[in-house]
């Protein structure tokens, strides 16, 4: 009873004083404003612009109510929530209309950097994942996740280490594969140009979208009249002067006796592929299994299993589980360890991008710091107002923390969209094409760019925790303000 007593004096001298400062910001006497409705209260506080009295009074009128009910932390979270939304309410009205044109401009300059610095680290993110996701999906369509190998040459006995592999939990298919560096010449290219041939079993296509591009609709190498055929890649074919039905000459070198001795056979190209992956596109010919162990002259042979994993599996413990129902005869590496190097320097250079194009960002904040320095300057009057009537430091200093904090999402949200946009455009229409030399450098001949929510969500909380330090000391300065000062000239 005693404690909702003393609540109950506090909140009348509260309203006694907040009622005192209406009263000298008005210039009438006590009288006159006893007497003067609640309307016109109201409407005196609104034309003077004495927001943060109009505020405070009424949320103190709510507290009283409160302390009645003898709630007192109910009164403090009120309160607190009162002066949160006034800071929010006024730096929302400094940021929608500034009265001076030299502080707009500065203003929008500084989200305009913002959206900037937001957008061009969205698409060089995308540009970096995009390009490692592509890179991935095509190496292991046209290959495997699990390769096993003899190291001392051929795999001889093919079946039964097929058999034994397909058995491992975890794997959805092997397929022995033959593969050797030809020679090939045309009727255009007479002098010979260096490909690798590669031999795989045709009915792979129905399992793998980039194999079912190399071995053509038909899904067969075959020509329908019986002969042998191979599919050649755009590039290749261009270097060759062929197309589609035209025959061309394959030489590979076959060990006989201890010495290599050339042996050729013709092939009538039946599938030109463009799968995007310049390396199959520029440098390999695809030919049938049977037709590849008959021109090395190794039946049942095969230089490596490609193994397939199913959905989900542990590429690791597969691994293991292989090279332990192997006895340990045969090596076991996995796609990772065939390409470590270069995605290794994909992921130490999308690193460094965000690192430095993350500078335009952390740059832009400078703008956001000098636009808030020149508010607190324009504002010094209002804000000696506001500390004179018993605004706290922390109320003011939330104003252009706020003003800072809105800057920043402005400009988060602004860029991360136009980013998104720009992407999905960039990979609607294939706008990162590259031609042959260049293709030759960045092993494809376009770059899809890929948006992630991951990255997304790195971008925003990097930006606004940017933008954010950013209000800092200006808001700070604001705080120190003193009100004698701010007003002493006005």
């Amino acid at each position: 009873m005693l404690r909702h007593r003393a609540f109950q004096k506090v909140a009348d001298a509260e309203k006694r004083r907040i009622v005192l400062h209406v009263i000298l910001a008005s210039g009438r006497s006590q009288r006159e404003f006893d007497a003067a409705p609640t309307q016109r209260f109201e409407q005196l506080a609104h034309t003077r612009k004495r927001l943060y009295i109009l505020h405070l009074a009424k949320a103190q009128t709510r507290v009283s109510v409160l302390v009645m009910l003898g709630s007192a932390e109910k009164m403090k979270r009120h309160l607190h929530y009162a002066r949160m939304n006034l800071s929010r309410q006024i730096a929302w009205r400094y940021l929608r209309r500034p009265t001076d044109r030299l502080v707009s401009a500065v203003g929008f300059v500084s989200v305009l950097g913002l959206v900037i610095g937001v957008m061009a680290l969205v698409i060089s993110m995308a540009l970096m994942t995009g390009y490692r996701g592509d890179l991935q999906r095509k190496l292991l369509g046209g290959n495997a996740e699990i390769f096993v190998y003899s190291v001392g040459g051929p795999i001889e006995d093919t079946a039964r280490l097929v058999a034994i592999v397909r058995q491992t939990p975890g794997v959805a298919e092997a397929a022995p594969v033959l593969f050797k560096s030809a020679l090939v010449t045309t009727e255009r290219s007479s002098t010979g140009t260096e490909t690798m041939l590669k031999g795989i079993e045709p009915s792979r296509a129905a399992e793998s979208q980039m194999l079912a591009k190399i071995v053509g609709p038909r899904r067969a190498f075959n020509t329908p009249e019986g002969e042998r055929g191979v599919a050649v890649g755009r590039y290749l074919a261009t270097k060759l002067g062929v197309t589609t039905g035209q025959s061309i000459s394959i030489t590979v070198p076959v060990e006989d006796s201890g010495s290599f001795l050339p042996r050729s056979a013709s092939f009538v190209v039946t599938n030109v592929f463009d799968t995007g992956f310049y390396e199959f596109d520029a440098r390999w010919l695809f030919i049938d299994l049977h037709e590849a162990e008959s021109l090395l002259n190794a039946p049942g042979a095969a230089n490596l299993l490609e193994v397939k994993l199913v959905p989900g599996a542990d590429l690791d413990a597969v691994s293991r589980a292989i090279d332990k129902r192997t006895e340990h005869r045969y090596a076991v590496s996995d796609w990772r360890d065939m390409n470590r190097q270069l995605f290794s320097m994909l992921k130490i250079q999308q690193l460094v991008l965000f690192i430095v194009i993350g500078l335009i960002v952390f740059v832009s904040t400078f703008n956001i710091v000098s636009t808030l320095i020149m508010t607190v300057h324009e504002k010094r009057k209002e804000i000696g107002i506001l500390a004179s009537m018993g605004a706290e430091s922390g109320t003011v200093s939330r104003i252009f923390v706020w003003y800072g904090t809105m800057v920043g999402l402005l400009g988060t949200a602004t860029g991360m969209l136009l980013g998104v946009v720009i992407c999905w455009v960039i990979t609607r229409y294939h706008l990162v094409s590259f031609p042959p030399e260049i293709a030759q450098v960045y092993f494809v001949s376009s770059i899809p760019f890929v948006t992630r929510p991951i990255d997304l969500t790195i971008i925003a909380v990097f930006s606004l925790a940017v933008s954010f330090g950013a209000t800092i000391l200006p808001s700070l300065r604001a705080a120190r303000l003193n009100p004698v000062e701010a007003l002493r000239h006005e």
